[in-house]
């Protein structure tokens, strides 16, 4: 069973949970999401590796301070935890907020980080086009108006639209309940603050994998130029997937992370 501790870091308990052993490597989730929604990687991955999943302040079993979050705060808190557990620079990967924390913990505490692995996720955001300004003019909406439950139902439904996937989205629906509406809105405006480091990117020469689902909020190709300004970055492409590829295709995906962890 895994171990369910937390690290006073930064002036807050931090949740964390650590399975199996050798090569570390840390999973940061995305906005409104929890250690719990790693379990298709904690148990696939723990095999062979300590597997450290950690729930940002404001998620999960973390605290919830009334106060105003950003990007750089979440790696802050990052890079602390790894300090705490004494890490041996682990491998990172982070999907949606979670790829966003680890650019910029990779952006400030180079030496910290591993391989890098970005899911969903590029080292800055930019509200650009119809549709991603869609999306982000829902979600205000959303967090403002309706109920946290009433909002992973929406979410849900675009996020595993297929007929089999009604356990998933009911999963979904339920853990989203659980989120702090407070919380969970300051998370949200810290992305839509964020700045990002896409300049620091372009010398950080680290193995880094781009794992992108062809179905994503923002098309493929938005993000090949992140790939190819790195020095040392590829991308890959999971068909027929959306946003929450890690939980949709979780076969699929543990094969391509799998594949990039071990190749070096």
């Amino acid at each position: 069973m895994p171990s369910v501790p937390e690290e006073h870091v930064n002036g807050i308990d931090i949740h964390y949970e650590v399975t199996g052993s050798g090569r570390a490597v840390l999973f940061l989730h995305g906005l409104g999401s929890s250690t719990r929604d790693w379990e298709e990687q904690t148990a696939h991955f723990s095999s062979n590796r300590q597997v450290i999943t950690v729930d940002f302040r404001g998620h999960g079993q973390s605290d919830k301070p009334a106060e105003r979050y950003s990007i750089e705060g979440f790696a802050a808190d990052t890079a602390g935890l790894i300090k705490r557990l004494q890490l041996d620079r682990p491998d990172v990967v982070g999907i949606s907020l979670g790829g966003m924390v680890g650019f910029q913990l990779a952006a400030d505490q180079v030496n910290l980080v591993g391989r890098l692995v970005a899911v969903n996720a590029v080292p800055e955001f930019k509200v650009k086009g119809l549709g991603l300004r869609f999306q982000v003019l829902l979600r205000k909406l959303l967090t403002r108006f309706a109920t946290m439950e009433k909002i992973g139902e929406v979410l849900a439904g675009r996020l595993f639209p297929e007929p089999g996937m009604e356990e998933q989205r009911k999963t979904f629906v339920r853990r989203w309940a659980d989120n702090d509406q407070r919380a969970y809105r300051s998370a949200f405006q810290a992305i839509l603050d964020w700045e990002g480091v896409a300049g620091a990117m372009t010398t950080f020469d680290h193995p880094t994998l781009f794992i992108v689902s062809d179905e994503d909020y923002t098309p493929v190709e938005s993000k090949r130029p992140y790939v190819d300004v790195m020095p040392n970055a590829e991308m890959v492409v999971i068909e027929n997937a959306r946003h929450a590829v890690p939980a949709e295709r979780p076969h699929k995906f543990n094969s391509v992370l799998e594949g990039f962890l071990e190749s070096g």
